[in-house]
């Protein structure tokens, strides 16, 4: 992939279609649940929307539910969101063991720039802190769980903040995972070590 990084873009357009249809054969060796694209982003859009508003509500139950909907939807949302916006298309959404994830039509994310593959990564890290840091302010009546929406909001962003030093630093798995595959942070640090390395080699993006 290195080698359309760095060809030219008349070149990397030309492309883009073939290295998207192979990332996407390599992807479905994994087995893995697939759903149609549009459905399940729109799932995640309303699941949020939902959490917010119940949330906001003065009913403790539906603040519960809130915060559980804000938790599992806020974080792929927004990543998936500001991938759009950047020009990223995304070919189906599939279940990671439990986790629902979106694949990106991986040609259009080769066509960002490296500084917007790294905003896109970087807007990938912020969700589940944010979700936490709602808990907080929605619970704020309710000291126990509004320590604990705290402690989950800090707890998260350091989790965050320790995969992206750990992949700076050269990690790579934790057991038999790629960190790159478990969290965004890491993918985050793959971006400015490829940025590094290309620097090193005279070639500018």
């Amino acid at each position: 992939m290195q080698h359309f990084r760095d060809a030219d873009d008349a070149t990397r357009y030309m492309l883009c279609a073939d290295v998207t249809a192979t990332s996407n054969l390599l992807h479905g060796r994994h087995g893995f649940m697939k759903f149609p694209f549009l459905p399940t982003y729109a799932a995640e859009v309303l699941l949020t929307v939902t959490g917010l508003f119940c949330l906001a509500s003065s009913l403790f139950t539906a603040k519960c539910i809130g915060f559980i909907a804000l938790a599992a939807s806020l974080q792929p949302l927004i990543k998936v969101s500001t991938g759009l916006f950047l020009g990223v298309r995304y070919s189906y959404a599939y279940l990671w063991y439990f986790e629902p994830r979106f694949k990106m039509a991986y040609g259009t994310y080769l066509l960002l720039t490296r500084h917007q593959r790294m905003c896109l990564h970087l807007a990938g890290s912020v969700g589940t802190p944010l979700a936490f840091a709602c808990g907080y302010i929605a619970f704020y009546e309710y000291s126990l769980l509004a320590l604990l929406c705290l402690v989950g909001t800090l707890g998260t962003a350091a989790m965050q903040v320790a995969a992206f030093v750990a992949r700076l630093y050269g990690v790579t798995r934790v057991g038999p995972f790629s960190l790159s595959h478990l969290t965004t942070p890491a993918m985050l640090a793959e971006e400015m070590l490829q940025g590094r390395r290309v620097t090193g080699r005279g070639i500018l993006e």
